[in-house]
């Protein structure tokens, strides 16, 4: 292994390490032992943006891209991030600065911007990367990433390469900027996504399109004379008829953590028939949940008669599996619920 100091990194996605690598244009952030990854680890090759990162940009979707890639490792249990220090796409933090300028008062996409400038698009280096994994026996990954020249890059160097596209937080400050990726740069960007009046209902992540229907979404739900942080924090404690077990659940400062610190204990300490009451408790956790949130309640009426999905491979009993075939178990009680809402307000109007 390349190096073995490295610090805890206490994250709302739960504990990631940070190693030292000897070299400041370069971090190395893993979820797990680095010496325990998976023979085919899931990997995001991230290169800096001090301006989404640090300072909450809404312009790009850097950060959306790091904290999407952080929640995938964390849901899988293990994966590996190479944080290169390369801003403006390799161009540097003084030329980026110069070019979000032209965009912002030129009324320039960011491809013409770096044309305007005299600059080349991508000269970003992921050699140190590259040679990291070479030294670790890495010869197959999950790459987190919509950038074809990231998956060139692994590939030439003979690694084996499975995409995971990563979602957008589309936003109005970067809708046209997402769109340009997707046009000029050859990025896949799955921008459907976006919000209309036709499609299916598909939602995973709480910050993305739809994620208010995320059991993570941050609503906060009154039931057994307790407020939890979220459904998933009440869903999760359940499992336990230990109310001491249930407050270390409630108490965890994310729903991922919850989720994680449920997992530890299920094996010793999980209901006994669980597998039949779980529906229950996930129907009763999501009717608190849109009923004492009146924008929920909205939002969800709205949906009409569309089809609702958690849109997940991570999931085939509550989610479609990706795919369409898993069993969409909560994308069905959302549609139940949605039913069940309209019915009251018909009937409180026939009251009326």
């Amino acid at each position: 292994m390349p190096f073995k100091d490295y610090c805890e990194l206490p994250t709302p996605h739960g504990i990631f390490r940070m190693y030292d690598t000897g070299n400041e244009m370069l971090r190395v952030v893993t979820f797990g032992d680095i010496n325990k990854l998976d023979s085919k680890p899931i990997l995001r090759l991230h290169s800096s943006c001090l301006a989404s990162e640090v300072f909450e940009a809404r312009d790009c979707d850097c950060a959306d891209q790091l904290r999407e890639a952080m929640k995938i490792m964390a849901h899988n249990g293990s994966g590996i991030i190479f944080h290169l220090h390369q801003e403006g796409r390799g161009q540097g933090l003084s030329k980026k600065i110069k070019a979000v300028y032209k965009m912002q008062t030129e009324a320039l996409d960011t491809v013409e911007s770096f044309q305007a400038m005299g600059l080349e698009q991508d000269i970003r280096d992921y050699a140190p990367a590259l040679k990291l994994l070479k030294d670790m026996e890495i010869k197959q990954v999950r790459l987190v990433s919509n950038n074809p020249r990231k998956r060139c890059a692994l590939e030439q160097a003979g690694i084996l390469v499975e995409v995971l596209n990563t979602h957008p937080m589309v936003r109005p400050e970067n809708a046209d900027y997402l769109q340009s990726k997707n046009e000029k740069l050859g990025h896949s960007l799955p921008l459907s996504f976006m919000r209309d009046n036709t499609s299916p209902i598909l939602f995973y992540h709480s910050d993305q399109t739809w994620g208010e229907f995320s059991n993570f979404s941050q609503h906060a739900v009154y039931l057994h004379n307790k407020i939890w942080r979220t459904t998933e924090h009440f869903y999760q404690a359940q499992k336990f008829n230990n109310p001491v077990l249930q407050e270390r659940v409630r108490s965890a400062a994310s729903p991922m953590l919850a989720k994680q610190i449920a997992k530890k204990l299920e094996e010793q300490n999980l209901k006994y028939n669980w597998n039949n009451v779980k529906e229950y408790i996930m129907s009763k956790a999501l009717s608190a949940k849109f009923t004492q949130h009146p924008e929920l309640e909205s939002l969800l009426l709205s949906t009409q008669q569309l089809p609702i999905a958690e849109h997940t491979s991570n999931d085939s009993y509550w989610g479609d599996a990706g795919d369409g075939t898993g069993l969409n178990r909560l994308g069905a009680l959302l549609v139940q619920l949605r039913s069940q809402l309209r019915a009251n307000n018909e009937s409180q109007l026939c009251a009326e």
